[in-house]
This record gives structure tokens, C-alpha cells and sequence, in this order.
């Protein structure tokens, strides 16, 4: 904290509100982290499903309301015949191979993609079709990631991640439908073009057992994502709890670094195990004092803190495997990890709305006066909208699953966030 205000001090004008933002956000980590650790009544929270909701009995409004404002995570179900113009065979993956297969696609190896920096070394430029026919026979057999021979197969550990689409691969966009409950994205309702109007749906093309890091999407950004192949392993955790995580702001990003998940979750389980034994042993040894009569003397104290990441089971925390055909919801500055179980392909985007449009622009004007014009542009072009809530359409009804998906062409520019129930203008039944 002392270099960071230091940095601050020395910093231009513009740069030392971020830099000061910075140090302000690891002091609110380190005095939460610290109260949470003396806090005697303090206990662990265990881990809570997301909950599945089907699309047909989830209205728009109601989507914005129950889940958005109030930052509950959820996963819609039903809409998977619908992501794609190639229906129930979605999953085939014959829409991304007839449009895409071609296309020059940056592929990150051996996990790379989870780095800070990301050198040349660690990506290679290919054909989309050929990163398919590398990993799509990895799931015949899906190896577990501790089988003799898993990493060593062509195509293991390799990633498409994030592509946007509109940018790269805009032959795509014909082919995939976005799911309606997030065509209402003030990013997309702006005057001016700006560096996020083109930069979503992006496509997510994984091999088995790749792994994002832990993370915060940038600018607090609510997040989505269809699965239309495979599953994902997500686990997300409250925003206000992220000085439990073991944060490390010493990279000076708004955003801190994190432990990877798995060595974290390893150590807990370690621990759970050690202090399983320990409980055991010690009842054993109260049976031989008493006569084999442990109510008689109780049993002895075993570790009640892992010393490993010790505030990771104070976090708010939500698991679940994402299938084919489902989307989940991600609130803004949730941080977030994900396990690809097997081959998987989606599609995603970041959105905001009158949930995050503060704490957004927010931090777009810091990163704009830190890394200069194009998000400073950003910031003004969506901070010039008066997005009056009065003016939103919210669509009350619940509609049929057709209805809840639209075309890019009526996604781009907020079109289809201002139609009503019966405005639909979707993809007529011939296609």
C-alpha cells in the first residue's frame, strides 16, 4: 500500500486516481480480511447450487428483476434447440464448421490463456476447422487429467478463447442467436461506436480439462454464456467477498490477481482430511483412557483453521456444471472459474445495464485516464445516454423459448431490447 501511494504521488494528474484507486481497494481488502479474521462469531459458508430456472416461466422483467438488480446468479434452461440456426443438432457443430471453418483463429497451448502476459510462443494461428479436428476427438476417450497420456495428445490443452465474433469471425454471426434476456445492453444503445459495440458474442472452443484463472471480468461487467457442446465447471463468488480469496493487487490492476482455484480447493481438502485423522485418532485415544467409554472424557481439539488460504470458506460461494443448451448469468465483479470437463463450445458477452452502469463507469473513466483515449471514449460514449428507467420495455409476459432468442442484426445497436411482447421479430419458422 505504502509503494502504491507513493506510485500515486509521483503519477501524472490522470494516472494517479488510478493508481490511488488501486491502493484504496487493497486497503478494503486487507481491513475486511482483517475484521472477518478476528471476528469470533464468524462461521464458513458452504457452497450453494445455482439455481435453474426454465425459460418459459421466466419473463424478461422478471429476469432483470430477481436476478439482475440483486446480483443472484442463474442458469435459464430450455433454450438450447434455439441458440443456433442449426436447431436441436446444434451441438454437431456443423454451423460453426460451414461458417467458420477457414477462418484464421488465434489458439492459446497448455493453458496459456490464464496468463497475465501472453507470449507468441504460447499461441498458434490456424484454421478454426483444424482446431476442431484436433479436439474433437479428445473426447473419444475423454481422459481423466491424471491418465497416463493425457496432455500428450495433439490438440490437449489447447484453447480458443474469447474470439469475438463480430471482429473475427463475423461469418458466424448469421448462425447463432442471442438469448433475448440481455438484448437490452446500454453497450449497444450508444450514439457513438465505441471499443465494446463489436466485441460480443465471442466463441469459446476448449480441449478437456483446460481451465480459465480465477478472475473479475473488467469494469464490473455482467456476464453471460450459451453452452451449445460440452460441460463447464463454474464456481463463482460474491463481489463483496473477494478479500477472502486471498487477492493480491501488487500487479496495480483494479482488479487483483488470485491463487489458482484448484491449488486452493486442494489445500482445503487436505486439510479437511488431516483434521478428519486428527478428530479420529484423538477419539481413539480417549476410548483407551476411559475403558473404551469416550462420553466419559470427551475428545481432544483438533486444527479448526486450514492455514492455507484460511478465509476462502467465509466466501459466498455457487458451483455448478453448465450443460448443452443452457445459459448462465454472471453479476458483475464476480469472480469466477471455470473446468472444462470435456470438448465445449459457447458463446458469450458482457453487458451493462441499469444493475452496474455506475461501478461501470466508474471504472472505465480510471481506465481511461490510466491507458488513454479509446476507453475514455468509451466511458463518454455510453455516459452522454440518459438511460431513463422509465423508457425500458419490460416485458412482463413469459414468452415461448423461439421468442427468447434473437439475431445479431437485431442484437447490434439495442434493437430487440425495445420490443415489446409482441414486437417479435425473429427467425421465421422456414429457417
Amino acid at each position: 500500500r505504502d509503494a502504491a501511494a507513493a506510485e500515486a504521488r509521483d503519477a501524472g494528474d490522470d494516472a494517479a486516481a488510478y493508481v490511488e484507486e488501486v491502493a484504496g481497494r487493497a486497503r478494503w481488502a486487507a481491513d475486511r480480511a482483517r475484521a472477518l479474521a478476528t471476528d469470533a462469531s464468524a462461521r464458513p459458508v458452504p457452497a450453494r447450487p445455482i439455481p435453474r430456472v426454465h425459460c418459459s416461466r421466466l419473463s424478461l422483467a422478471t429476469f432483470r428483476r430477481e436476478y439482475v438488480a440483486r446480483k443472484e446468479p442463474v442458469v435459464i434452461c430450455g433454450l438450447g434447440p434455439h441458440l443456433t440456426e442449426d436447431g436441436e443438432r446444434g451441438d454437431g457443430l456443423g454451423w460453426l464448421t460451414r461458417h467458420g471453418a477457414n477462418k484464421k483463429v488465434a489458439v492459446t497451448r497448455d493453458n496459456a490463456h490464464v496468463n497475465s502476459t501472453l507470449a507468441c510462443a504460447d499461441t498458434e494461428i490456424l484454421n478454426l476447422g483444424e482446431h476442431l479436428a484436433r479436439v474433437l476427438p479428445l473426447d473419444a476417450p475423454n481422459l481423466p487429467e491424471d491418465a497416463k497420456g493425457f496432455g500428450s495428445r495433439d490438440g490437449d490443452g489447447t484453447y480458443l478463447y474469447d474470439c469475438a465474433m463480430p471482429l473475427k469471425l463475423p461469418s458466424l454471426l448469421n448462425a447463432v442467436r442471442v438469448p433475448r434476456y440481455f438484448a437490452h445492453d446500454f453497450l449497444q444503445r450508444t450514439r457513438d461506436v465505441h471499443a465494446f459495440t463489436a466485441s460480443w458474442p465471442s466463441l469459446f472452443v476448449a480441449a478437456p480439462h483446460t481451465k480459465s484463472s480465477l478472475h473479475v471480468d473488467q469494469w464490473r461487467g455482467n456476464f453471460w454464456m450459451a453452452m451449445v457442446r460440452g460441460t463447464k465447471r463454474w464456481t463463482l463468488f460474491h463481489d463483496e467477498d473477494v478479500p477472502y480469496l486471498s487477492p493480491d493487487y501488487g500487479r496495480g490492476t483494479l482488479d487483483p490477481a488470485f491463487p489458482r482455484m484448484h491449488v486452493m480447493d486442494a489445500a482445503h481438502a487436505s486439510w479437511r482430511r488431516r483434521d478428519a485423522n486428527d478428530a479420529a485418532a484423538a477419539a481413539n485415544d480417549d476410548d483407551d483412557e476411559c475403558g473404551g467409554n469416550a462420553a466419559q472424557g470427551g475428545t481432544k481439539e483438533t486444527r479448526d483453521v486450514c492455514d492455507s488460504h484460511p478465509l476462502l470458506p467465509y466466501a459466498r460461494r455457487w458451483d455448478v456444471d453448465l450443460g448443452p443448451g443452457e445459459v448462465l448469468f454472471v453479476p458483475g465483479g464476480f469472480p469466477h472459474v471455470v473446468h472444462n470437463l470435456d470438448v465445449t463450445c459457447s458463446f458469450a458477452g458482457n453487458f451493462v445495464d441499469e444493475s452496474n452502469l455506475d461501478a461501470s463507469l466508474r471504472d472505465m473513466k480510471l481506465l481511461g485516464a490510466k491507458y488513454g483515449s479509446q476507453m475514455m471514449r468509451t466511458h463518454d460514449a455510453i455516459d452522454e445516454v440518459w438511460f431513463d428507467p422509465e423508457d425500458e420495455v419490460m416485458v412482463e409476459e413469459c414468452l415461448e423459448p423461439r421468442r427468447l432468442v434473437v439475431r445479431y442484426e437485431d442484437y447490434l445497436g439495442g434493437r430487440a431490447g425495445r420490443w415489446g411482447a409482441s414486437d417479435w421479430d425473429g427467425i421465421p419458422d422456414e429457417e
